[in-house]
């Protein structure tokens, strides 16, 4: 299923970089004459004895002690490397609000979107910037379903708009700036906590934008207006709602 990367490629890679570390520690334990427990990561220098950065062996150094049967611990295998393999127990499950603010031409049935507000929690969020990138991208395509997207067939079956010189899509003048929050509430079912996000807007946007117009419609008498809510969609319920 999707918006599963990071929760398993990543808890994969947390996880192996994890045994990594573990057998780096190990080593370099082993090279210092140390306790383990002793040993920490200095950021951009290695690993070495904690409070001691002076003792810190690099990366590179650690790899090649690592290949070298004389210097590893007994027992350690070759290579500071690891493989794992991370499954799922179980779906986790993202939730959020999206509220959409939108203003309807009576006389022509155009929509126009004035706001789109979206808070979303996707458990940790690792890379903030990316995570709001998700976001943006899925209330986009939220708002082209309820707007703007159809796939149209002539009386003989022919596609209207099979390419997308045709293929009616928003562009970045028909959307408004998106205003967005996030909650983190971890997940129990895998390392790193995190939740799907890549689908958060394409769920919650296209509900809110079609609530929006048929709540503003409501004291014409509209009640319900089928997807996408085009110009003359809108107009016919306008004109059907008497």
């Amino acid at each position: 299923m999707g918006s599963r990367s990071l929760q398993v490629g990543g808890s994969a890679v947390a996880e192996a970089a994890g045994q990594v570390l573990d057998k780096a520690r190990a080593l370099a334990a082993h090279l210092l004459e140390a306790p383990v427990e002793d040993v920490a990561v200095f950021p951009g220098e290695g690993l070495g004895v904690a409070g001691a950065p002076e003792t810190a062996l690099a990366w590179a150094e650690l790899s090649v002690a690592a290949a070298d049967p004389s210097r590893r611990p007994p027992g350690m295998d070759a290579g500071l490397q690891a493989a794992v393999d991370f499954e799922l127990e179980r779906s986790t499950f993202p939730f959020g609000a999206h509220l959409a603010v939108c203003e309807v031409d009576t006389q022509t049935g155009l929509v126009r979107l004035l706001r789109h507000l979206a808070v979303d929690d996707s458990g940790r969020i690792l890379n903030p910037v990316l995570a709001e990138g998700q976001v943006h991208g899925g209330i986009a395509q939220g708002i082209a379903q309820a707007l703007f997207e159809e796939v149209g067939y002539d009386e003989d079956g022919n596609c209207l708009n099979g390419n997308l010189s045709v293929y009616a899509m928003p562009a970045a003048a028909d959307l408004p700036a998106f205003e967005t929050l996030r909650t983190q509430t971890p997940t129990p079912l895998n390392p790193l906590g995190a939740k799907g996000i890549g689908e958060s807007g394409t769920i919650g946007a296209t509900p809110a934008v079609q609530n929006a117009v048929v709540d503003a419609l409501a004291h014409l008498g509209v009640t319900h207006i089928d997807m996408p809510l085009t110009p003359e969609r809108v107009w016919r319920a306008i004109a059907a709602a008497g």
